[in-house]
């Protein structure tokens, strides 16, 4: 304690006047303050008042009168004493002392040299001198207080942080009720859990270990301490509280022997639906239980694995797996996959490309496996192949760390003391390259992995082999599995896990069980959409949504006769391109397209340089369309025709691959939709559906990264300009490495919205974005800072300008599947089917739709989330004009997955990345010149 006669003990002093004042009765005696008392000193910043020294209660009213002499030796507080000794009692009862952190020095005082003890007093006579209506204002805004704090448990940030991945708040549900009801299943299977408590737990080295994986090493020492456990490196959740002995335990490096303490520091307790992401550690470990093996993310059966020998692939069936909190609770995501692995080695692929091309067998096999990932056959790992070194092989030597000293070793003897056999000794290495940041380093360290084709096992499909019919048809056999396989499927895996006696254990440690059968849903299924076509022909809503037959027996909504165009050819597709024309002329009489005769432009070879000199000579500026005919499919031809008809000289042109135009028996289809392209890209309308809004603007966005071009990406952009939405505004523009999308977003819309204006003489009062291409993650940030964006670029176009904004992400890259109960089963929904509730995010306003037809396989539906959204549309409306917009898409006489805009989007970006590499024209911004 402070020692009062060296002048130290001013607060204590002072507390101890005041308690002498509450004790003796009021006096009206008031002593005369010596002018002559030096002032006080300035006040000690470590001086507190604790809140606990307040007297609960006051029997009777303090005296007015102390002497400095008697409580207050002297020193600093000689002046607060004679400051005191003015407080006159006005009937309060309990004084209120403020905190030390709210007290600071007047400013008009600090010069003075007083301070805080000051300061104090001031505060005490202001709070002496009030009401007892005040004091009972001021216990009310502390009772506010208390009940509004946040403790340490609770800060943000904080060693004690208290997080939860569910939120506490209601679900969102936002159900539309048209349609007509249908019972519905889905891949989801409730989980039920006890709410028990979850103990959180920190692990500390010592030494420090850097390497996670010698952590997890380190501590399975003691597994009979951890029988269930979720570990990450640092924090350790148990379903048990540890007994003492497990708090301090030492365990022996296995590389060196070096004993290692190992410290339990008991953190606090977590509820077990508040931790997400320890269920889908717990489904990995049962997918261990079940001799699953994991390929990436994704784990397979390899004694399932189905041998197609012709073709030398084999595909192992597997599973996909997700816990997440939904509308409906706590659920299983649970979906079947298939992986095609290639049972030749990357070695056996070598050898053959040696054979068949000579010296040129490093191009070959260069195109062949740089940028294919490859599995090395002993550990089942994946590895992205970035080059080919013919420089080293097996007997090459690398350096390896071995305790702590840097040594050389071969290939040959690394892989031997593994256990692996290397037989070719004069292989090639396959080189992978990664990036990673290292333990106790915050620098990113580049990483060159050599493997040995010998033991590379290729996956995936070729090139060749996707354009193969019969391959692809036998591997489909297998893969686009029915919905009652599949969901005989997912009645074998809860079957496993309910009978393996380890992964029911592993539940049970957790206090988790697993329901028999998947949710139960009650869908909705929409009327289909009645279509338009020109000469007034009404076309009633089919079952199937398709309308392949009704495309050529009637005329478009609004033709573009074709008068000025030119067809290029080479001398061998002469008679191809006669017979072209004349097929084209006959099928454009049914849909009112007038056709004139082209400009027939022979070329003598089929060189990219040939077709690209013959472009830049026959157009001119009253030329409609360009027609090339190509003998075969040549990526880089195609490329450079569609740079200058798209960027250089635009105009629109339509490639075409001589043999889809060779068969006789099929020429006739093939030209009917090369027709129907051509006047979609000339700005004619092929069909449309009544909607509902006069006055809109839907957007489709999406994007294409291109991993060749330094991470360099195309966002493309299209908005439509008309009431029946059939007429399209795009643009497309590149995002550079660490530039925000947003950016190119706000521009885009700036400019379509001006189109708008220009061709409707008005903007629209509401606007409809369908974003593609972002993750669950991104939904967040685009909500908290793109969207606010883009709100602010309506004022660039006109300062009153205040459309509505809906902004809806579509995400078609999901693993959820619906099915329809019906008498043989299950079977896939009719196109229209929409669920919005149970199996839908808890915290979003989404829905999912079947929208289109599938013949082979099961269907899989498409992920709306509405992020936001401030007009008067109600879910029904939404998902209406949604389902709508599937309709719309010109290259297809049916519906697509996604809204026709998402789909245009989709189309020009991947044209724009792939073969143009450069902003198209503006020329041709208001065509679909990208079909």
């Amino acid at each position: 304690m402070a020692d009062a006669g060296r002048g130290r003990g001013r607060g204590l002093a002072l507390l101890q006047a005041l308690k002498a004042r509450m004790t003796e009765s009021p006096a009206s005696q008031e002593p005369s303050q010596d002018p002559s008392a030096p002032p006080s000193v300035a006040a000690t910043p470590n001086v507190a008042v604790k809140p606990n020294l307040v007297p609960d209660t006051a029997s009777s009213a303090a005296p007015s009168n102390v002497s400095s002499t008697s409580t207050i030796p002297g020193g600093r507080g000689k002046m607060a004493a004679m400051l005191l000794s003015k407080i006159q009692k006005t009937g309060v009862d309990k004084p209120m002392f403020s905190p030390a952190s709210d007290v600071s020095p007047s400013p008009s005082m600090v010069g003075q040299g007083v301070g805080r003890g000051l300061q104090l007093l001031q505060n005490l006579r202001k709070q002496t001198s009030t009401s007892s209506t005040v004091d009972s204002s001021v216990e009310n805004i502390t009772k506010g207080l208390a009940a509004s704090s946040v403790s340490s448990a609770n800060l943000p940030g904080g060693k004690n942080k208290y997080y939860s991945e569910i939120s506490q708040t209601e679900p969102v549900v936002m159900k539309g009720e048209s349609g007509t009801p249908c019972d519905l299943t889905a891949n989801f299977i409730y989980l039920k859990y006890k709410d028990n408590s979850v103990f959180e737990y920190e692990v500390r080295y010592e030494p420090d270990q850097d390497y996670k994986h010698l952590r997890f090493k380190l501590l399975n020492e003691h597994n009979h301490f951890f029988q269930q456990k979720a570990f990450d490196g640092t924090t350790l959740y148990v379903p048990h509280k540890l007994p003492d002995e497990a708090l301090n335990l030492v365990s022996t490096n296995p590389y060196d022997n070096s004993k290692v303490n190992i410290t339990i520091l008991y953190r606090r307790p977590r509820l077990l639906r508040e931790m997400i992401h320890i269920y889908n550690m717990l489904f990995k470990h049962i997918m261990r239980d079940l001799n699953l093996v994991r390929f990436g993310r994704q784990h397979y059966n390899e004694n399932a694995a189905i041998q197609i020998p012709q073709y030398k692939l084999e595909v192992c069936p597997g599973y996909v797996t997700a816990v997440d909190e939904y509308e409906g609770g706590l659920m299983l995501t649970l979906d079947s996959t298939h992986r095609v692995l290639r049972t030749q080695t990357v070695l056996s692929l070598i050898k053959e490309t040696v054979q068949t091309q000579g010296a040129a067998w490093k191009r070959y096999i260069s195109d062949a496996l740089i940028g294919t990932s490859v599995m090395t056959t002993y550990n089942k790992k994946l590895f992205r192949v970035d080059s080919i070194d013919d420089t080293i092989n097996p007997r090459s030597t690398f350096e390896k760390n071995e305790k702590g000293k840097m040594v050389k070793i071969t290939y040959l003897e690394y892989y031997k003391n593994k256990g692996i056999d290397i037989m070719d000794m004069d292989q090639p290495m396959l080189i992978s390259r990664d990036s990673k940041r290292m333990p106790g380093s915050e620098e990113i360290t580049d990483f060159m992995i050599c493997l040995v084709p010998e033991l590379c096992q290729l996956t995936g499909l070729s090139d060749s082999q996707r354009s193969n019919f019969k391959l692809m048809k036998d591997v489909a056999t297998y893969t686009r599995i029915t919905p009652n396989q599949r969901h005989a499927a997912f009645k074998k895996y809860i079957q496993n896990v309910l009978e393996n006696e380890s992964a029911l254990n592993r539940l049970k440690g957790w206090g988790l069980t697993i329901a028999p059968e998947t949710v139960e849903i009650a869908g909705r299924t929409l009327a289909p959409e009645t279509l338009y076509f020109g000469n007034n022909v009404k076309l009633p809503g089919q079952a199937n949504s398709e309308w392949n037959g009704d495309v050529g027996r009637n005329g478009v909504m609004q033709a573009v006769d074709i008068l000025r165009w030119v067809v290029l050819f080479t001398d061998r597709d002469k008679q191809v391109a006669s017979d072209f024309v004349e097929t084209l002329k006959r099928c454009s009489r049914p849909m009112g397209i007038n056709v004139s005769n082209p400009d027939m432009v022979r070329l003598p070879n089929d060189r990219t340089d040939t077709y690209v000199m013959a472009l830049k000579k026959c157009i001119s500026s009253q030329l409609q369309v360009v027609v090339a005919i190509c003998p075969t499919i040549r990526d880089d031809r195609y490329a450079a025709i569609k740079k200058i008809c798209c960027a250089e000289n635009p105009v629109p042109s339509q490639v075409i691959n001589a043999r889809t135009i060779m068969n006789n028996q099929k020429i006739r289809s093939v030209t009917q939709k090369i027709l129907l392209q051509i006047n979609c890209k000339l700005g004619g309308t092929l069909w449309h559906i009544s909607i509902p809004f006069k006055s809109a603007m839907v957007v489709g966005i999406d994007s294409y990264h291109d991993a060749s071009r330094k991470k360099r990406s195309v966002c493309a952009f299209v908005a439509s300009y008309n009431q029946s939405m059939t007429h399209w505004y795009s643009k497309a523009v590149f995002q550079e490495r660490g530039q925000e999308i947003v950016d190119s977003l706000k521009s885009c819309l700036v400019d379509a919205l001006k189109h708008y204006l220009r061709i409707n003489g008005r903007l629209p009062d509401r606007i409809i974005i369908y974003r593609d291409g972002v993750g669950d993650g991104q939904l967040k940030l685009l909500k908290e800072y793109e969207i606010p964006q883009m709100e602010v670029s309506f004022s660039v176009v006109d300062d009153t300008y205040k459309p509505t904004l809906t902004y809806i992400v579509v995400q078609k890259r999901i693993n959820t599947r619906i099915f329809l109960k019906s008498r043989e089963g299950y079977s896939n929904p009719a196109p229209g089917t929409i669920v919005d509730y149970k199996i839908t995010r808890r915290d979003w306003y989404d829905f999912l739709i079947v929208s289109q037809k599938v013949n082979q396989g099961t269907v899989t539906p498409t992920h709306y989330v509405v992020v936001s959204d401030n007009s008067p549309m109600s879910p029904d409306q939404c998902q209406r004009l949604t389902y709508k917009l599937c309709h719309l898409y010109y290259n297809w006489p049916g519906t697509v997955r996604v809204p026709a805009p998402c789909q245009y989007a989709h189309k020009l970006a991947s044209l724009v990345g792939q073969n143009i590499h450069q902003q198209p024209s503006e020329a041709l911004s208001d065509k679909l010149f990208f079909l």
